[in-house]
């Protein structure tokens, strides 16, 4: 199972590796950027309501998301590179609306 990790703390702390919304930076990732020891790959993903945060250092991970990007679910799909250590803490599991704000819970029946 992939790993969620805090959104702003990614894009605040990680290393930009690409930006895929445009064409010809999408067809750039089409196979996954290298990825140094100690280092983790993390996907920020949005579908234009909500994003999250997605450690696809393992390549399975990284075709699902990148497969859904070019499907057209996710809108946009940016790569970071982060400490391991730090990945570990900023896992948290949640998605976020695009201003930061939590998605809320669905309501209970």
């Amino acid at each position: 199972m992939a790993r969620y990790l805090a959104v702003a703390a990614v894009q605040r702390e990680g290393r930009k590796a690409l930006r895929s919304t445009t064409d010809d930076v999408a067809e750039a990732t089409a196979e996954q950027p290298g990825i140094a020891p100690g280092e983790r790959l993390i996907a920020v993903v949005n579908n234009g309501e909500w994003q999250s945060a997605i450690d696809v250092t393992h390549s399975i991970f990284y075709e699902k998301i990148y497969r859904r990007y070019r499907e057209g679910i996710w809108k946009a799909m940016d790569l970071y590179y982060l400490d391991e250590k730090r990945a570990d803490e900023m896992e948290d599991g949640r998605r976020v609306l695009m201003n930061g704000q939590p998605v809320p819970a669905p309501a209970r029946k």
